[in-house]
């Protein structure tokens, strides 16, 4: 994928941005999703072990499927990073060049 040199700062702000918001987000899920049977009756235990499963417990819990979309954002943010230390190389390089071919 090409990204425009000057667009790069301000995407990575933006990706930066929403990875802040979910790791919030995975701190609140982590340490409050999970819940506990209101009443001992059976519909209510039921309940509260499809919940459980649902949100925090399975490999395909919501909880889990926030943590792969941190590790894209993570991923992201990381690759944008690399992306704008290339373009500043690129840009010294040819800087540096221009002079070298005059004379």
């Amino acid at each position: 994928m090409k990204v425009d040199p000057d667009a790069v700062p301000g995407l990575r702000s933006a990706f930066a941005d929403a990875l802040d918001r979910v790791d919030r987000q995975l701190e609140l899920a982590e340490a409050e999703l999970r819940v506990t049977s209101w009443a001992k009756d059976p519909v209510s235990q039921g309940a509260t072990v499809l919940f459980n499963d649902r949100s925090v417990e399975s490999d395909r819990s919501a909880l889990d499927t926030l943590r792969a979309y941190r590790a894209q954002l993570d991923a992201a943010v990381q690759n944008l990073d690399k992306t704008a230390q290339q373009y500043a190389k690129t840009d010294g390089d040819n800087v540096h060049g221009v002079g070298k071919n005059e004379g």
